[in-house]
């Protein structure tokens, strides 16, 4: 079947789905730092600082109230869904290369994403 694809060979990758990849003696190193820099840039939180947010035991048991449908202004859904996409692009990223950060921002986003503050 490979032989009736015509294919090219365009080297060594160097991005794959927004991703960095490089190869070093001990394998492949992904990183996503640009796309990161870009989804702040894009958020309007280019000058945001880093803060360390401890998760611990007490997250798992703050109840979550349900989502509630209620009719917003025009205004307020777009805040809705840009809170949605940034939440939904930190996952693809905790997801892909930053597993360290995937408990907190799911907590975020099922907390957070239905009525965001």
């Amino acid at each position: 079947m490979m032989s009736s694809l015509s294919t090219k060979d365009l080297g060594d990758v160097r991005k794959f789905l927004g991703m960095r990849v490089e190869l070093n003696s001990d394998g492949y190193l992904l990183s996503q730092q640009i796309s990161i820099e870009d989804l702040l840039q894009q958020h309007g939180l280019a000058d945001a600082n880093g803060v360390c947010g401890p998760i611990g035991e007490e997250c798992n048991e703050a109840e979550v109230p349900p989502p509630v449908a209620i009719e917003i202004e025009y205004w307020r859904r777009v805040a809705v869904r840009d809170f949605q996409s940034l939440v939904g692009s930190l996952l693809w990223i905790a997801c892909c290369t930053r597993p360290d950060t995937n408990f907190a921002v799911h907590k975020e986003a099922t907390r957070q994403t239905h009525q965001p503050s």
